[in-house]
């Protein structure tokens, strides 16, 4: 059944058939379902289905029937007259809309392809901001009031364990789990004031004072510190392609505000 509703959302997400010479696999009440249209479906279900289907007479059938629900449901509607309702007029004209946006997207993204030299450049400087910065690992706790800071400070000069005192007193539920353990930060890509109390804290060691921040007072400690490194090309790649296509995006959409009349 849960097979049975992922197909029919996604064919109601499909485009219409178009006309083709392809041999038909149904006629409805006189229209033709030809076979490119139901290659077409049954690609789109498998492909997104994580690779839960594969291609087989049964699928093929199911998604026959589909599209014969879907065809017969359109030629309903359209002797409804649904589709000259203002609603549907409002709906059709978005979507052409919406297709038209996705269209010149695609082709502002092909006619400024990524090069495999734009992506070393680009990661290139993405490495760059690693230059010189620092990684800390840090433990937290954080209370309710600069008093129950203070106090918490108090016992930690006296030498009590600070994952001890996190997992007891803090108030921040996730890290309090893990004793106050917050893993590895990148200082560059902290809050200011974040970064410069962390960085005012030597290695093993805990706050002087109590930062306050919209979550409470936070005390720190500073359980390590390496150099920052970036994360390996191939890693990354996929997320500098995407930033260089939506610089290309960007680019042709302000080409077209600087030609065009705007009032």
């Amino acid at each position: 059944m849960k097979k049975s509703l992922t197909i029919a959302a996604l064919l109601l997400a499909a485009v219409g058939s178009t006309p083709s010479l392809a041999a038909p696999v149904a006629t409805v009440n006189g229209s033709a379902i030809d076979s490119s249209t139901l290659d077409q479906a049954v690609k789109q279900v498998i492909g997104s289905s994580n690779g839960q289907l594969k291609d087989s007479p049964a699928l093929r059938e199911e998604v026959r029937q589909r599209l014969i629900n879907r065809e017969l449901i359109v030629q309903a509607a359209t002797k409804a007259g649904l589709d000259k309702k203002p609603e549907f007029q409002q709906q059709l004209t978005e979507a052409r809309t919406e297709l038209l946006q996705q269209a010149f997207f695609k082709q502002s993204i092909s006619t400024s392809p990524v090069s495999d030299s734009a992506l070393k450049a680009a990661y290139q400087q993405y490495s760059e901001r690693f230059n010189g910065v620092k990684e800390v690992k840090v433990r937290q706790i954080i209370v309710n009031s600069e008093a129950d800071a203070n106090s918490v400070l108090a016992e930690l000069k006296k030498g009590a364990k600070f994952e001890t005192l996190a997992a007891s007193k803090s108030t921040h539920q996730p890290s309090r789990e893990r004793g106050g353990d917050l893993g590895w930060g990148n200082l560059a890509s902290m809050e200011p004031p974040l970064a410069a109390a962390l960085q005012a804290i030597p290695k093993g060691k805990f706050s002087a004072q109590p930062l306050r921040s919209g979550l409470g007072w936070h005390l720190f400690k500073v359980e390590d510190i390496r150099d920052a490194k970036p994360l390996p090309f191939e890693t990354v790649k996929p997320q500098i392609a995407r930033d260089l296509q939506d610089k290309a995006i960007s680019d042709a959409i302000g080409e077209l505000r600087q030609k065009a009349n705007i009032q």
